[in-house]
């Protein structure tokens, strides 16, 4: 399967780096092709002009910058992101990239009485996070609000079939070496599973 990594951290040595290169590593053992985006070591801009929202509707108005992005999405068969859980969701640059990249004839069809999903290529959706907030307190106390943003909300735009993976690491702030590592071999256990 073709897998793209969508990644979201400030800083290079973070244990969200270090999620990600292992999901990364396991999925080229397992004999997946991959591709990665690194939105804060690429300088990503994620704030949509005013020129990007006039002309949001129309697909053929899309910023050059986009285009290697809209490219890696059109390529894969899954989408994974890697992102710590701020504030209940994604980084603001991470939220930034989903407004500026799944616009209207890339990620999705509309009109006043449709709606079309715009990404049938992707067949896995994927989050590999950690959290301040236990598992107790971000699913029934908040609601999972980034959790259902990208497997609820982004999943509608993908293939009917997707399948979906939430790979946390709750109570983060609280975490020890040896959670840290039982985390990453989740994630390579779970890389291995997916289907080629």
């Amino acid at each position: 399967m073709r897998l793209l990594f969508v990644h979201a951290h400030p800083h290079a040595d973070s244990f969200t780096a270090a999620c990600r290169d292992t999901a990364i590593a396991a999925a080229r053992s397992a004999g997946h092709e991959t591709k990665f985006i690194d939105l804060y070591a690429e300088g990503f801009q994620p704030t949509l002009r005013q020129d990007e929202w006039l002309s949001y509707p129309d697909p053929d108005a899309i910023d050059d910058s986009l285009t290697p992005h809209i490219e890696a999405l059109q390529w894969a068969e899954g989408l994974i992101f890697t992102h710590p859980t701020w504030w209940s969701g994604p980084p603001a640059i991470l939220k930034g990239w989903l407004d500026r990249c799944l616009r209207p004839g890339i990620a999705f069809h509309a009109s006043a009485n449709s709606f079309r999903h715009g990404l049938p290529n992707i067949r896995l959706l994927g989050v590999i996070t950690s959290l301040g907030a236990s598992s107790l307190q971000y699913n029934l106390l908040l609601a999972a609000p980034g959790k259902r943003q990208f497997l609820r909300g982004l999943r509608a735009c993908t293939n009917p079939r997707c399948k979906t993976l939430w790979l946390a690491h709750y109570a983060i702030d609280a975490s020890t070496e040896a959670s840290r590592a039982r985390h990453l071999a989740k994630i390579a256990a779970r890389m291995a599973q997916i289907a080629v």
